[in-house]
């Protein structure tokens, strides 16, 4: 299997956590939280300290608001700088019909391509919650440096009778990244358990993945029950069974 083991940031207690305990799991890749540069330059180096490069930056923009679209901006120019190649991005908008967000995107597309990075939609409301949307967005954006973040938990959260192997044969292509997630199958359900303890078909994810070609973050992402409340060595042990678990189906 191509690509890379990576983990979010919040995954953990704090970054420093994350970069500590995270080769000891087997994972070398990070997804950090967007901050100001100089912090995030601080994220950049501590994690290649202990063998740890920052994969994606996650941020938000709000397409409604100029002062979150301008920190977006700042977010690509950090990212360009730093050589953290994935712009991982929830995007939002409420105020107009989705097409009109279409060209607004496009233009962050040019601004990232601008600066060496690529834009990956996350699988959320209202541009990518399932496949039909998803590959609406992508022929209404039509621009190389936008794609997909794939959450394999989230097609569950956000869609009633829609199984995340299904809608990712249909998206693939524009996939350039995954958040590894399992859940109970529920609909906005945020109990998403330790991976392979859930309802995704990860044999039939990973056997797409590999079809394609696809050689970008496989980002590990534990939400809910599993990480609220618990201290980091909890937090740390939950990681581990699930890159057990990868291992197991030769991922990893």
């Amino acid at each position: 299997m191509s690509g890379t083991l990576s983990c979010r940031e919040p995954v953990y207690p704090s970054w420093q956590d994350a970069v500590e305990l995270l080769p000891h799991a087997g994972i070398h890749g990070l997804e950090a939280n967007q901050r100001p540069r100089e912090e995030l330059a601080e994220v950049v180096a501590g994690a290649q300290e202990h063998g740890v490069e920052v994969l994606t930056l996650a941020t938000h923009v709000n397409l409604d608001a100029e002062e979150s679209v301008a920190g977006y901006v700042a977010a690509l120019d950090a990212a360009g700088s730093l050589g953290i190649p994935i712009v991982f991005t929830s995007a939002s908008g409420s105020e107009r019909e989705l097409d009109d967000y279409m060209s607004d995107l496009r233009d962050l597309a040019d601004e990232a391509q601008e600066r060496g990075a690529v834009i990956a939609l996350e699988t959320h409301r209202p541009f990518c919650p399932n496949a039909d949307r998803m590959l609406a967005t992508m022929d209404a954006i039509g621009h190389p440096n936008v794609g997909i973040n794939f959450d394999t938990g989230n097609i569950y959260y956000y869609n009633r009778d829609l199984a995340s192997a299904d809608e990712l044969e249909r998206v693939v292509e524009h996939v350039v990244s995954l958040h590894l997630k399992d859940t109970e199958g529920d609909y906005e359900s945020f109990d998403f358990p330790v991976l392979g303890r859930g309802v995704v078909e990860w044999d039939r994810i990973f056997g797409t993945l590999d079809a394609a070609g696809f050689d970008g973050p496989l980002t590990l992402e534990l939400e809910g029950p599993v990480v609220h409340g618990k201290d980091r060595d909890q937090r740390h042990g939950a990681v581990v069974e699930c890159v057990q678990f990868l291992r197991s189906i030769g991922v990893g």
